[in-house]
Protein backbone atom coordinates (compact mmCIF):
# COMPACT_ATOMS: atom_id res chain seq x y z
CA UNK A 1 0.00 0.00 0.00
CA UNK A 2 0.78 3.89 -0.58
CA UNK A 3 2.53 4.95 2.90
CA UNK A 4 4.26 8.21 4.20
CA UNK A 5 6.72 6.92 6.49
CA UNK A 6 9.37 8.51 8.80
CA UNK A 7 13.12 7.81 8.09
CA UNK A 8 15.75 7.10 10.42
CA UNK A 9 16.98 10.87 9.41
CA UNK A 10 13.39 12.31 10.66
CA UNK A 11 12.19 12.73 7.12
CA UNK A 12 9.29 12.04 5.54
CA UNK A 13 9.30 9.42 2.64
CA UNK A 14 6.22 8.66 0.50
CA UNK A 15 6.06 5.09 -0.24
CA UNK A 16 4.23 2.99 -3.02
CA UNK A 17 5.00 -0.39 -1.73
CA UNK A 18 5.03 -0.56 2.52
CA UNK A 19 3.73 -3.34 4.31
CA UNK A 20 2.44 -3.48 7.69
CA UNK A 21 0.36 -6.47 8.74
CA UNK A 22 -2.77 -5.90 11.19
CA UNK A 23 -2.43 -7.80 14.68
CA UNK A 24 -4.49 -10.91 15.03
CA UNK A 25 -7.85 -10.07 16.19
CA UNK A 26 -7.69 -6.33 14.97
CA UNK A 27 -9.48 -4.91 12.34
CA UNK A 28 -8.38 -3.02 8.91
CA UNK A 29 -9.57 0.67 7.72
CA UNK A 30 -9.34 1.89 4.77
CA UNK A 31 -8.21 5.92 5.43
CA UNK A 32 -9.94 8.45 3.79
CA UNK A 33 -8.92 11.13 5.86
CA UNK A 34 -5.79 11.79 8.45
CA UNK A 35 -5.07 15.51 10.25
CA UNK A 36 -2.20 16.71 10.14
CA UNK A 37 -1.38 17.72 14.09
CA UNK A 38 1.05 19.54 15.86
CA UNK A 39 2.43 16.43 17.36
CA UNK A 40 3.98 15.31 14.32
CA UNK A 41 6.43 18.47 14.55
CA UNK A 42 7.50 16.87 17.92
CA UNK A 43 8.64 13.05 15.87
CA UNK A 44 10.03 15.09 12.94
CA UNK A 45 12.27 17.85 15.53
CA UNK A 46 13.56 15.18 17.86
CA UNK A 47 11.11 16.04 20.93
CA UNK A 48 9.57 12.39 20.14
CA UNK A 49 11.66 9.58 19.62
CA UNK A 50 9.95 7.20 16.69
CA UNK A 51 9.15 3.92 18.28
CA UNK A 52 11.04 2.10 15.12
CA UNK A 53 12.62 3.12 11.62
CA UNK A 54 10.34 3.66 8.94
CA UNK A 55 7.38 4.64 11.53
CA UNK A 56 4.10 5.78 9.88
CA UNK A 57 2.94 9.17 12.03
CA UNK A 58 -0.83 9.95 12.15
CA UNK A 59 -2.80 9.20 15.47
CA UNK A 60 -6.18 11.28 13.24
CA UNK A 61 -8.00 8.82 11.27
CA UNK A 62 -11.33 8.27 9.67
CA UNK A 63 -12.32 5.88 7.31
CA UNK A 64 -14.21 2.83 6.00
CA UNK A 65 -13.50 -0.65 7.43
CA UNK A 66 -12.49 -3.06 5.02
CA UNK A 67 -12.27 -5.96 6.98
CA UNK A 68 -13.12 -6.74 10.83
CA UNK A 69 -13.32 -10.20 12.89
CA UNK A 70 -16.50 -12.00 13.04
CA UNK A 71 -18.22 -10.92 16.14
CA UNK A 72 -17.23 -7.24 16.08
CA UNK A 73 -19.64 -4.59 16.47
CA UNK A 74 -18.34 -3.13 13.01
CA UNK A 75 -18.55 -4.66 9.34
CA UNK A 76 -16.90 -3.87 6.14
CA UNK A 77 -18.01 -0.83 5.07
CA UNK A 78 -18.89 0.93 8.54
CA UNK A 79 -17.70 4.34 7.60
CA UNK A 80 -15.80 4.89 10.80
CA UNK A 81 -13.58 7.23 13.19
CA UNK A 82 -10.17 5.59 15.07
CA UNK A 83 -9.70 6.16 18.83
CA UNK A 84 -5.80 5.86 18.88
CA UNK A 85 -5.47 4.58 22.30
CA UNK A 86 -5.66 0.92 22.76
CA UNK A 87 -5.16 -0.08 26.31
CA UNK A 88 -4.59 -2.69 28.56
CA UNK A 89 -8.45 -3.09 29.61
CA UNK A 90 -7.22 -4.42 32.94
CA UNK A 91 -5.97 -1.87 35.01
CA UNK A 92 -8.01 0.38 36.85
CA UNK A 93 -7.68 3.84 35.08
CA UNK A 94 -8.70 1.33 31.74
CA UNK A 95 -11.69 -0.36 33.88
CA UNK A 96 -12.86 2.87 34.52
CA UNK A 97 -13.07 4.67 31.00
CA UNK A 98 -9.46 6.31 31.37
CA UNK A 99 -7.67 4.98 28.57
CA UNK A 100 -5.48 7.57 27.89
CA UNK A 101 -3.93 6.82 31.07
CA UNK A 102 -3.25 3.26 30.98
CA UNK A 103 -0.65 2.13 33.09
CA UNK A 104 0.24 -0.52 30.59
CA UNK A 105 -0.77 0.18 27.00
CA UNK A 106 -0.95 -2.00 24.10
CA UNK A 107 -0.64 0.74 21.70
CA UNK A 108 -1.27 3.99 20.81
CA UNK A 109 -1.77 4.51 16.90
CA UNK A 110 0.42 7.15 15.42
CA UNK A 111 2.75 7.16 18.90
CA UNK A 112 3.81 3.36 19.50
CA UNK A 113 2.16 1.93 16.46
CA UNK A 114 1.83 3.00 12.52
CA UNK A 115 -0.81 5.39 12.09
CA UNK A 116 -2.85 6.83 9.34
CA UNK A 117 -0.64 8.48 6.85
CA UNK A 118 -1.34 5.43 4.53
CA UNK A 119 -3.87 3.60 2.51
CA UNK A 120 -5.13 1.54 5.30
CA UNK A 121 -4.41 1.68 9.08
CA UNK A 122 -5.29 -1.35 11.55
CA UNK A 123 -7.10 -1.20 15.21
CA UNK A 124 -8.99 -2.94 17.34
CA UNK A 125 -12.97 -3.44 16.61
CA UNK A 126 -13.60 -1.39 20.07
CA UNK A 127 -11.59 1.70 18.81
CA UNK A 128 -13.82 2.11 16.17
CA UNK A 129 -16.52 4.91 16.18
CA UNK A 130 -19.08 5.28 13.90
CA UNK A 131 -19.65 7.63 12.05
CA UNK A 132 -23.50 10.05 11.51
CA UNK A 133 -23.97 10.37 8.23
CA UNK A 134 -23.55 13.78 8.04
CA UNK A 135 -19.59 14.30 10.13
CA UNK A 136 -17.13 14.16 6.90
CA UNK A 137 -13.85 11.93 6.95
CA UNK A 138 -11.92 14.80 7.18
CA UNK A 139 -14.15 15.89 10.15
CA UNK A 140 -13.96 13.07 12.27
CA UNK A 141 -10.44 12.72 11.65
CA UNK A 142 -10.02 16.13 13.44
CA UNK A 143 -12.49 14.89 16.17
CA UNK A 144 -10.54 12.37 16.57
CA UNK A 145 -8.08 14.23 17.89
CA UNK A 146 -8.93 17.63 18.76
CA UNK A 147 -12.73 17.30 19.48
CA UNK A 148 -12.07 14.61 21.91
CA UNK A 149 -9.00 16.55 23.47
CA UNK A 150 -11.21 19.58 23.87
CA UNK A 151 -14.23 17.19 25.16
CA UNK A 152 -12.05 15.53 27.86
CA UNK A 153 -10.07 18.96 28.85
CA UNK A 154 -13.33 20.71 29.46
CA UNK A 155 -14.67 17.98 31.56
CA UNK A 156 -11.70 17.37 33.67
CA UNK A 157 -11.87 21.05 34.17
CA UNK A 158 -15.53 20.97 35.62
CA UNK A 159 -16.55 24.33 33.27
CA UNK A 160 -19.59 25.47 34.45
CA UNK A 161 -22.48 27.29 32.95
CA UNK A 162 -22.14 31.39 33.15
CA UNK A 163 -18.65 30.85 34.32
CA UNK A 164 -15.81 32.56 32.89
CA UNK A 165 -12.35 30.75 30.30
CA UNK A 166 -9.74 32.07 28.68
CA UNK A 167 -8.18 29.74 25.59
CA UNK A 168 -4.90 30.26 24.30
CA UNK A 169 -4.43 29.31 21.28
CA UNK A 170 -6.27 29.69 17.68
CA UNK A 171 -5.33 26.34 16.10
CA UNK A 172 -6.93 22.91 15.52
CA UNK A 173 -7.64 22.25 19.17
CA UNK A 174 -8.06 25.77 20.52
CA UNK A 175 -11.01 26.40 17.66
CA UNK A 176 -12.58 22.73 19.19
CA UNK A 177 -11.92 23.92 23.29
CA UNK A 178 -13.81 27.35 22.36
CA UNK A 179 -16.61 25.92 20.70
CA UNK A 180 -17.44 23.32 23.54
CA UNK A 181 -16.94 25.75 25.82
CA UNK A 182 -19.19 27.91 24.31
CA UNK A 183 -21.68 25.28 23.84
CA UNK A 184 -21.22 24.20 27.58
CA UNK A 185 -22.62 27.97 28.51
CA UNK A 186 -19.12 29.87 28.85
CA UNK A 187 -17.81 33.48 28.14
CA UNK A 188 -15.27 32.36 26.01
CA UNK A 189 -11.55 34.79 25.62
CA UNK A 190 -9.41 33.35 23.12
CA UNK A 191 -5.87 34.30 22.53
CA UNK A 192 -5.06 34.01 19.02
CA UNK A 193 -0.99 35.46 17.72
CA UNK A 194 -2.29 37.37 14.83
CA UNK A 195 -5.23 39.45 13.70
CA UNK A 196 -5.89 36.74 10.61
CA UNK A 197 -7.13 34.21 13.59
CA UNK A 198 -9.43 36.39 14.78
CA UNK A 199 -12.16 35.88 12.61
CA UNK A 200 -11.82 31.93 13.06
CA UNK A 201 -12.33 32.39 17.04
CA UNK A 202 -15.25 34.58 16.88
CA UNK A 203 -16.92 32.27 14.62
CA UNK A 204 -15.90 29.01 17.11
CA UNK A 205 -17.57 31.26 19.63
CA UNK A 206 -15.25 33.29 21.32
CA UNK A 207 -17.33 36.51 23.02
CA UNK A 208 -13.99 38.17 22.65
CA UNK A 209 -10.17 38.05 21.31
CA UNK A 210 -6.76 39.26 22.79
CA UNK A 211 -4.30 39.94 20.19
CA UNK A 212 -0.74 39.28 20.70
CA UNK A 213 1.03 39.47 17.71
CA UNK A 214 3.81 36.73 17.28
CA UNK A 215 3.08 35.62 20.64
CA UNK A 216 4.86 38.34 22.10
CA UNK A 217 3.15 40.27 25.60
CA UNK A 218 1.86 37.57 28.16
CA UNK A 219 3.10 39.94 31.43
CA UNK A 220 0.35 41.85 30.11
CA UNK A 221 -2.50 39.33 29.42
CA UNK A 222 -4.17 39.63 33.13
CA UNK A 223 -4.71 43.61 32.71
CA UNK A 224 -6.75 42.58 29.60
CA UNK A 225 -8.73 40.01 30.50
CA UNK A 226 -9.68 42.19 33.87
CA UNK A 227 -10.64 45.15 31.63
CA UNK A 228 -12.90 42.86 29.54
CA UNK A 229 -14.39 40.85 32.77
CA UNK A 230 -15.62 43.22 35.06
CA UNK A 231 -11.87 43.83 37.48
CA UNK A 232 -12.33 39.99 37.59
CA UNK A 233 -9.77 37.04 36.75
CA UNK A 234 -11.21 34.24 34.67
CA UNK A 235 -12.60 31.09 36.03
CA UNK A 236 -10.62 29.01 33.61
CA UNK A 237 -7.46 28.97 31.55
CA UNK A 238 -7.04 26.48 28.69
CA UNK A 239 -3.03 26.23 28.18
CA UNK A 240 -2.39 25.47 23.94
CA UNK A 241 0.44 27.06 23.25
CA UNK A 242 3.26 26.13 25.89
CA UNK A 243 5.36 29.16 26.44
CA UNK A 244 7.03 29.64 29.99
CA UNK A 245 5.16 32.99 29.04
CA UNK A 246 1.73 32.22 28.27
CA UNK A 247 1.46 29.60 30.83
CA UNK A 248 2.78 32.21 33.26
CA UNK A 249 0.32 34.46 32.04
CA UNK A 250 -2.40 32.42 31.88
CA UNK A 251 -2.35 31.54 35.65
CA UNK A 252 -1.72 35.30 37.05
CA UNK A 253 -4.97 35.62 34.68
CA UNK A 254 -7.24 33.58 37.04
CA UNK A 255 -9.83 34.44 39.06
CA UNK A 256 -10.36 33.41 42.81
CA UNK A 257 -10.15 29.22 42.64
CA UNK A 258 -9.49 29.19 39.38
CA UNK A 259 -7.97 26.61 37.03
CA UNK A 260 -5.53 26.58 34.87
CA UNK A 261 -5.29 23.30 32.49
CA UNK A 262 -2.75 22.68 30.48
CA UNK A 263 -3.14 20.53 27.29
CA UNK A 264 -0.29 21.42 24.70
CA UNK A 265 2.85 19.69 24.92
CA UNK A 266 6.07 21.42 25.42
CA UNK A 267 9.34 21.32 25.66
CA UNK A 268 9.07 24.38 28.05
CA UNK A 269 9.30 24.83 31.89
CA UNK A 270 6.62 25.96 34.02
CA UNK A 271 8.50 28.51 36.65
CA UNK A 272 5.79 30.39 38.64
CA UNK A 273 5.74 31.61 42.61
CA UNK A 274 3.93 29.81 44.78
CA UNK A 275 2.13 32.67 45.97
CA UNK A 276 0.49 33.47 42.66
CA UNK A 277 -1.18 30.14 43.33
CA UNK A 278 -1.59 30.31 46.68
CA UNK A 279 -3.23 33.56 47.83
CA UNK A 280 -6.26 32.87 45.31
CA UNK A 281 -6.83 29.17 45.45
CA UNK A 282 -5.90 28.59 42.06
CA UNK A 283 -5.42 25.06 40.58
CA UNK A 284 -3.27 23.78 37.72
CA UNK A 285 -4.56 20.69 35.81
CA UNK A 286 -3.11 18.74 33.04
CA UNK A 287 -5.30 17.08 30.35
CA UNK A 288 -3.66 14.52 28.24
CA UNK A 289 -5.92 13.61 24.99
CA UNK A 290 -9.49 11.78 25.99
CA UNK A 291 -10.96 8.62 26.72
CA UNK A 292 -13.11 6.93 23.91
CA UNK A 293 -16.12 8.19 25.61
CA UNK A 294 -15.17 11.92 24.93
CA UNK A 295 -14.44 10.87 21.34
CA UNK A 296 -18.25 9.58 21.16
CA UNK A 297 -19.39 12.87 23.05
CA UNK A 298 -17.09 14.79 19.87
CA UNK A 299 -19.03 13.12 17.15
CA UNK A 300 -22.32 13.35 18.60
CA UNK A 301 -22.22 16.63 19.06
CA UNK A 302 -20.49 17.23 15.41
CA UNK A 303 -23.66 15.17 14.47
CA UNK A 304 -25.86 17.40 15.56
CA UNK A 305 -24.52 20.17 14.27
CA UNK A 306 -23.03 21.76 17.57
CA UNK A 307 -18.94 21.23 16.98
CA UNK A 308 -17.73 22.08 13.44
CA UNK A 309 -14.07 21.12 12.05
CA UNK A 310 -12.34 24.16 10.15
CA UNK A 311 -10.41 22.08 7.46
CA UNK A 312 -8.08 24.19 5.96
CA UNK A 313 -6.54 22.17 2.95
CA UNK A 314 -6.78 18.61 2.23
CA UNK A 315 -3.53 17.22 0.41
CA UNK A 316 -2.54 13.94 -1.34
CA UNK A 317 0.02 11.52 0.93
CA UNK A 318 2.45 12.64 -1.75
CA UNK A 319 2.67 16.18 -0.76
CA UNK A 320 2.68 15.74 3.24
CA UNK A 321 5.61 17.73 2.75
CA UNK A 322 3.71 20.66 2.12
CA UNK A 323 1.41 20.25 5.11
CA UNK A 324 3.80 19.56 7.38
CA UNK A 325 5.89 23.71 6.04
CA UNK A 326 2.82 25.01 6.56
CA UNK A 327 1.92 23.59 9.78
CA UNK A 328 5.46 24.59 10.57
CA UNK A 329 5.08 28.15 8.91
CA UNK A 330 2.08 28.60 11.39
CA UNK A 331 0.00 29.43 8.13
CA UNK A 332 -2.45 26.84 8.93
CA UNK A 333 -6.41 28.36 9.34
CA UNK A 334 -7.90 25.14 11.92
CA UNK A 335 -6.40 21.67 9.98
CA UNK A 336 -4.63 20.27 7.20
CA UNK A 337 -5.55 16.98 6.03
CA UNK A 338 -3.97 13.93 3.68
CA UNK A 339 -6.60 11.76 2.05
CA UNK A 340 -4.99 8.68 0.47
Amino acid sequence: MKAVVMTEERKLEARDDYSSPAPEGWAVVDVKAAGVCGSELHFLDGMVPAPFADFVLGHEIAGVVAAAPAGSKVEAGDRVAVYNFVGCGQCRWCRTGHESICVEPRAQLGWTANGGFAEQVAAPPANLIKLPDSVSFEAAAVLACSGMTAVHAVRLAGAELGQTAIVDGVGGVGLMVIQVLAEAGLRVFAVADAESRVALAEEAGAAEVIVLPGGEGYDGLPDRVKALNDGAGADYFFELVGTEASMRGGIRSLGRRGAAVLVGYTEDELKIHPIDLILSEARVLSSVAASRHDLETAIALAGEGKLSVAIDTAYPLEEVDTAIARLRAREVNGRNVLVP
